[in-house]
């Protein structure tokens, strides 16, 4: 990690940290991330082979369209959200999309509707979806709190960047953030501290712990306005 201002503190060792926070054996929480990075590492190869082939890319595009007839209720029918606390979908990383379709289906996350739905789809249509999102262009959501804007610059850019990138777009199968709506990144940061059971990650928890509801809505603020 980067180096921290007075906002926070140096993150925990890492050992230490998955035994903190880890509801289960480290053993098993390696084993998950094992598994999670052998995903990720196939799912960047065979995106990558499809953003090299422009026919074949707009054709799963389509494909992945005619498959997102339920989606549009909550996240648009040109992914941006249409309801409360839902993420923005348009421009999403494909390997990032692909990945959280695959916990909302082994319970990793939970949610009543993405849980279930997430069961209903093959991996080859998780890929299809996430391909046809990633081709839309992400319009600024705008909004939040302006003059928390410098604030939620400063925490992004020490504790976000390594991972989310200098422009919020996400690199390496990590989401973008740049013009995520601002409820929902709020609530995200509040589930990945207060470790609800709805969204888990050892990584985001530890950072998500040092943060105080305005220095959240600080980032999200910044966040909704990033181009």
């Amino acid at each position: 990690m980067q180096a921290m201002s007075s906002y926070f503190k140096p993150l925990l060792s890492i050992p230490l940290l998955l035994l903190l926070l880890s509801a289960q054996p480290a053993v098993t929480a390696e084993v998950d991330a094992d598994q999670a990075m052998q995903l990720r590492n196939m799912l960047e190869k065979r995106i990558a082979e499809i953003a090299g082939n422009e026919k074949l890319k707009k054709s799963m595009a389509k494909e992945g369209r005619n498959r997102t007839v339920l989606c549009n209720t909550c996240h648009g029918a040109d992914g941006m959200a249409t309801q409360p606390l839902t993420p923005n979908l348009a421009g999403q990383n494909p390997v990032y999309l692909v990945d959280q379709f695959q916990r909302f289906g082994d319970g990793r996350r939970n949610d009543y509707l993405m849980s279930n739905l997430a069961k209903t789809f093959t991996l080859e249509d998780k890929i299809k979806i996430a391909i046809y999102y990633a081709e839309m262009d992400m319009k600024l959501s705008g909004g939040g709190k302006p003059e928390l804007m410098q604030e939620g610059q400063q925490i992004y850019k020490e504790v976000c960047v390594e991972c989310h990138g200098e422009n919020g777009r996400g690199q390496e199968g990590y989401a973008r953030l740049a013009g995520q709506r601002y409820d929902y990144v709020v609530k995200m940061l509040k589930e990945f501290r207060d470790r609800t059971g709805k969204r888990t990650n050892v990584w985001m928890t530890g950072v998500a712990i040092r943060l105080n509801d305005q220095e959240m809505e600080a980032v999200a603020t910044y966040l909704a306005n990033l181009k």
